[in-house]
């Protein structure tokens, strides 16, 4: 069972609210701050609506097969990152298609409507 609405509806609704209702009477340093919170609400938002997704790009990517003992993703990540400067994954095609997908999750979360 899933609560209703959820957290990313009320979140929009309250980006929303802030955008149409608050900000337009505001003038100077307040206006300024009520859309950085807006923006702020929107990026959220968007990361809530964008978690299974971004999840599955990522464990694409960094599969657990690849973690050692005790290692974080970070860890786990820098050494792909090594890895692939090394050219140790140029014919990678899964590799490629799945840091591609995290890359459009990102870009929806951050950049939305310009992906």
């Amino acid at each position: 069972m899933h609560d209703r609405p959820s957290g990313a509806a009320l979140l929009e609704i309250a980006r929303s609210s802030l955008l149409e209702e608050v900000a337009p009477a505001l003038k100077g340093r307040p206006r300024f701050v009520a859309l950085m919170v807006a923006n702020a609400i929107g990026l959220v938002e968007r990361e809530i609506r964008e978690a299974a997704r971004s999840e599955r790009a990522w464990d694409a990517v960094l599969p657990e097969a690849t973690h050692r003992d005790g290692e974080t993703s970070d860890v786990v990540l820098a050494r792909l990152v090594q890895s692939i400067r090394a050219g140790r994954h140029d014919a990678d095609a899964a590799l490629h298609a799945g840091l591609v997908e995290t890359a459009e999750v990102a870009a929806n979360i951050w950049k939305p409507g310009k992906s």
